[in-house]
């Protein structure tokens, strides 16, 4: 939901007023394990939720102590005033409530979160380019929250239309990039082109593909070879579909479209599947979800509902009016018109 909702906003602006859109992708240095106690506390104690709870979760974090054993020599017990605990359920939440505060100075920009995964899209105009001012107000948020940005991941992705302007100067210490990996997904500074994204897709699938054809060898049954295809290369296929889908009328898909024949032909896969099918199903599952749940993620991208009944279609929306092709493709959009 958050990259959908993030590359909707960005389409949305280079489809308006914008002249590039820049993107800040943001890493902390240890980040779960520098959270202070003391200030995720005191954030928890400000939340509407039962004291309770609260009180359970700061005496899960506090009065806890470690020492360290090597060669059977002991240290002291020292308490532990620092850190969330990781591969436990409660560990995320309370990171994702510790940066819950990290909100963009100017609400035209926008900040994605996702545990330690934090973006920021600045939109640029020939006017207004408040990245200097966003990127200081996480600076001073963590230096405020005892917390420290790793540098050498932190970087810069400028978005441009099809007309390029000069690129702005980089901001100091943030490295520039063409691209950017954000929550598993490859965005390059063209947003029609996924080449990087659809490369690393398409070699994991071939190099899973050799395992299922070791099992072939040792004599897996077709239905078995289906599943772990499943399991195994089209659970990456599908990964996101609904982001980079907006490539289903160019190159990429039949990239994907000839591996899906060549696992059918092979034996890997007990019946032929399409992407364009496959992208088309998730769409419309999504889709759903999306208009009939009022509070569903997506709802606040949704057009206003149509005032009269002008032509037949599956919803009650506006249709909105687009620019460039590639705000058209985005989910919403691209339900919209097809749904």
């Amino acid at each position: 939901m958050a990259l959908i909702k993030a590359r909707h906003t960005w389409m949305e602006w280079l489809d308006g007023n914008a002249s590039m859109v820049r993107v800040f992708s943001f890493d902390f240095s240890k980040a779960f394990d520098t959270v202070a106690h003391e200030i995720l506390c005191n954030k928890l104690k400000k939340l509407p939720i039962s004291p309770y709870i609260t009180n359970w979760i700061i005496n899960f974090l506090t009065n806890t102590y470690q020492r360290v054993v090597v060669d059977g020599v002991k240290t002291e017990y020292l308490p532990i005033n620092r850190g969330v605990p990781q591969g436990t359920v409660l560990g995320p939440i309370l990171f994702s409530i510790m940066i819950n505060d990290i909100r963009p100075v100017q609400a035209s920009n926008l900040i994605v979160k996702f545990a330690d995964d934090i973006n920021l899209g600045i939109k640029v105009t020939d006017d207004s380019d408040a990245s200097y001012m966003e990127t200081n107000n996480i600076i001073n948020w963590a230096e405020t929250n005892r917390m420290k940005l790793n540098y050498k991941k932190t970087w810069e992705m400028v978005i441009r239309g099809k007309i390029t302007r000069p690129l702005p100067a980089p901001l100091p210490m943030i490295v520039r990039k063409s691209w950017l990996k954000i929550l598993g997904v490859t965005f390059q500074e063209n947003p029609s082109m996924w080449d990087m994204h659809l490369d690393e897709l398409m070699s994991k699938a071939c190099s899973r593909m050799y395992i299922i054809r070791i099992c072939k060898y040792y004599g897996f049954s077709w239905k078995e070879l289906d599943l772990l295809f499943h399991s195994l290369i089209l659970s990456i296929i599908v990964f996101s579909i609904e982001v980079w889908g907006c490539a289903s009328y160019s190159k990429y898909l039949s990239q994907v479209d000839q591996l899906l024949k060549r696992a059918y032909k092979y034996g890997y896969l007990m019946y032929q599947v399409s992407i364009v099918d496959i992208l088309n199903n998730k769409d419309r599952d999504l889709w759903e979800k999306t208009t009939t749940d009022p509070n569903h993620a997506l709802q606040v991208l949704l057009p206003p509902s149509r005032q009269l009944e002008l032509r037949n279609r599956g919803h009650d929306y506006e249709l909105p009016r687009v620019r460039t092709e590639m705000f058209k493709r985005v989910f919403v959009n691209r339900c919209l018109f097809n749904f």
